[in-house]
């Protein structure tokens, strides 16, 4: 009898008790799915033999054998929008989600402007956080995750998240402004359910989000020596090289996407030439890991702030917004929101935040969704040359005309071949559609720039409201690092950017 009751335990103990298939924090109820593609789901098991996947929508089940580690992934077809529906994974012991609705799924990634929720961080409101909030519920169709702010010196195959939100007030209120603004104004146009997947840190530089292999292979100035360190000595992981993207990014490069909105850069305005370098490769990296071709990549250009007391004028940050300008042309399948309008001068957090997430969806309709007539960019910089004693501004997407609804037009500068700045007197030209710009210190202007200041308030807008970017036309053939010293006018501080805040 004790030979058999110890045969019992043993036999038991053999048994993976309890066990049972274990699905990362990206896949769970609520979730939102890729629609009309084939989209991965994956886990690992402690079970030997096959992994079944059964989905609702269409009742079909799908196979998976694991690896030697447990590991599983099969790619299964979606149809199009819809749900509920649920899927049901089994290794013998079945695990269902349910509430599972397939529509759109934007990866929404960056530092602070991209992490301030709905309800604004303390002190630094959200216009329209109110309404937002209160309005917000299940029939809006959006569904969030946030992935929690981690680090890691080895790429991860999980993260730390929350778990997927219906729209609550609640849900909505601590979720990403920028990105919740984006998928309502896209849940809108398009009638269908949305998800967004959020995964951002405070303060964050552009290194943090970029892998090993791309500093290997393109960037040997950038030293490694922070993945190799006793992680207790790591006091920034924000600031170094790849931890972000090992625990924030890498983690989700399974989940099936459309696209991706960022929201980052202020935290790199002390050397905006190698950002020029950065984030080209980060975007590019970021395609190839993801296996899911050119993706649409679109972001915001940094807004107006004076980064440091009576620094308004320094131009760190201009520099930066024209390497954004210039990454339009770098970046494949790229779109960029402006927000040259709604910077504050003692906020680096503009209150502004559901015109960013519109500007962005603005691209996504009219270029990732091909809503034909949708306007989604203010006028970009084009050309000028010089007419007499004026300099004439060509702009693309001005064919239907400027404005600046009535107002003196500011923030237009002009130099001579000296290099030193002067104001410029703007106005309208050729039926709305180009700047003639004069300035009487300036006879022959060679070069122009627009609200090329750290803060420095504009108001030259399409036909449709948006905004036209800060520019330098020296910058367009020219990149940053090869431009020559700035020549400040008497009375205006010279180049600099600042410590941004946050």
């Amino acid at each position: 009898m004790k030979r058999g009751l110890f045969l019992f335990v043993f036999l038991l103990a053999l048994c993976p008790a309890g066990a049972k298939i274990t699905l990362p924090a990206l896949l769970g109820d609520h979730m939102v799915l890729q629609r009309q593609t084939r989209v991965n789901l994956w886990g690992k098991t402690d079970r030997p033999g096959k992994v079944t996947v059964c989905t609702s929508w269409d009742n079909r089940t799908h196979t998976a054998l694991p690896s030697p580690d447990g590991g599983w992934c099969v790619q299964v077809p979606t149809p199009g929008a819809g749900g509920p529906y649920t899927v049901t994974v089994s290794d013998g012991e079945p695990v269902t989600l349910s509430d599972v609705f397939i529509g759109e799924v934007w990866f929404c990634s960056g530092q602070s402007n991209m992490e301030m929720p709905v309800k604004g961080f303390r002190g630094q409101p959200v216009e329209g956080s109110a309404d937002a909030i209160a309005q917000a519920g299940p029939r809006d169709n959006i569904r969030m995750i946030t992935l929690e702010k981690n680090s890691s010196q080895t790429p991860l195959d999980d993260c730390i998240a929350t778990p997927w939100l219906e729209s609550s007030p609640q849900a909505v209120a601590g979720f990403s402004a920028t990105a919740y603004f984006f998928a309502r104004y896209l849940q809108r146009a398009l009638g269908v359910p949305v998800g967004v997947i959020a995964s951002s840190w405070g303060g964050s530089r552009i290194e943090a989000w970029i892998g090993k292999p791309v500093y290997e292979a393109h960037f040997p100035e950038v030293s490694l020596e922070v993945l190799t360190r006793n992680p207790a000595g790591i006091e920034q992981p924000k600031n170094e090289p790849a931890l972000l993207y090992n625990a924030m990014v890498h983690p989700a490069m399974r989940y099936t996407i459309k696209g991706v909105i960022w929201y980052q850069g202020e935290s790199n305005l002390d050397n905006p030439g190698m950002y020029r370098r950065l984030f080209p490769a980060m975007v590019e990296s970021w395609r190839k890991e993801w296996k899911q071709g050119v993706f649409p990549f679109y972001y915001v250009q940094i807004a107006p702030y004076t980064y440091g007391r009576d620094n308004a004028d320094g131009t760190g940050a201009a520099e930066m917004r024209q390497v954004q300008l210039e990454c339009l042309e770098l970046i494949p399948n790229s779109g960029m929101a402006v927000t040259a309008d709604i910077g504050h001068p003692a906020c680096i957090h503009p209150a502004a935040k559901e015109p960013v997430g519109k500007r962005l969806a603005l691209w996504a309709l009219a270029r990732t969704y091909g809503r034909e007539g949708t306007p989604y960019s203010g006028p970009l910089y084009k050309s000028f040359r010089v007419e007499k004693n004026r300099a004439v501004i060509e702009f693309e997407h001005a064919a239907d005309g400027m404005t600046s609804y009535d107002r003196e037009i500011t923030g237009f500068e002009a130099a001579g071949s000296d290099g030193v700045f002067y104001p410029a007197q703007a106005t309208l030209y050729d039926n709305r559609t180009k700047v003639a710009l004069t300035c009487d210190s300036v006879p022959e202007p060679c070069r122009i720039r627009y609200g090329f200041r750290n803060y420095l308030p504009v108001n030259l807008y399409s036909n449709y409201g948006l905004p036209a970017s800060p520019f330098d036309s020296f910058g367009r053939d020219n990149p940053v690092s090869s431009r020559p010293p700035l020549v400040p006018r008497t009375g205006v501080a010279p180049s600099g950017s600042g410590t941004p805040p946050r």
